[in-house]
């Protein structure tokens, strides 16, 4: 049997940094314009957040990552969001081992957790957070279930909603959380922020309602949350309620794995 992270009228907002919808396009306009929006409307609502981060983003914009750092938790994205589960068990322990150690070296933090680029993990994904010194795995929906990080000692965090729920127009999307909050132990909500600058060129769900729309339209969300006085929370503090040490920030068998 599973063990579920369980507490009632939580939220958690979890944030992939990551290059422009990867792999569709190669530009960071949601790194250079979209982060900085994102931040602003997050001190806004004063909504802490948790940002799953790609080695990549993390080398290429390392003071924007530092200073999410400051007021956020920060997570691994993988190191360019491959596909882990297309990849064999030595070549996922190397670039987690990789992202894990550009992460730490830019927060200054210990790396508890991960989601896989496209939710999509396997069990050498599991084995091989567990050794780096992984606490918890978010690769998971619950609308995408995979392979049981439970099984290797790790906490699961499953997703909720993918990204594009936070673009449909307010009147829907709040009567979905509103049913949400009252039967789920927990709400866990994903976004980019590639989603705050007008996209074209993809697929239909990650262009429609993106930039002014997207930020328009999370603000309304995230100031119905607050009305409803639901409590935002850290994944970290989800996985762990009595709290871990996140410096100093070396896990065990970080940064034992070749280079980039």
């Amino acid at each position: 049997m599973r063990r579920y992270v369980r507490n009632m009228r939580n939220v958690v907002l979890s944030i992939d940094v990551e290059r422009d919808v990867p792999p569709s396009l190669n530009t960071w306009r949601g790194m250079e314009e979209g982060l900085p929006l994102l931040l602003d409307l997050l001190s806004k609502h004063e909504v802490p957040a948790t940002f799953f981060v790609t080695g990549q983003a993390a080398e290429k914009f390392s003071k924007s990552i530092r200073k999410v750092s400051d007021e956020h938790e920060v997570g691994c994205h993988g190191y360019e969001h491959e596909r882990f589960d297309k990849m064999g068990a030595k070549e996922q322990l190397r670039r987690i081992e990789l992202a894990t150690r550009i992460l730490t070296e830019v927060t200054g933090q210990r790396i508890l957790g991960f989601r896989a680029p496209n939710f999509r993990p396997n069990a050498h994904t599991f084995a091989a957070l567990k050794r780096v010194g992984y606490l918890y795995d978010a690769s998971n929906a619950c609308y995408r279930i995979g392979p049981d990080p439970t099984r290797f000692g790790l906490v699961e965090i499953r997703n909720t909603w993918p990204s594009s729920f936070l673009r449909l127009p307010p009147g829907f999307s709040t009567r979905v959380l509103r049913l949400c909050l009252a039967t789920l132990p927990l709400t866990v909500l994903d976004y980019h922020p590639w989603e705050l600058v007008k996209i074209t060129g993809v697929r239909f769900d990650c262009r429609f309602a993106t930039g002014e729309v997207a930020l328009r339209r999370l603000d309304q969300v995230l100031d119905y949350l607050r009305a409803k006085k639901v409590k935002f929370k850290l994944m970290r503090e989800v996985a762990s309620p009595s709290g871990v040490e996140i410096q100093p920030a070396m896990a065990k068998h970080v940064g034992q794995g070749s280079g980039a």
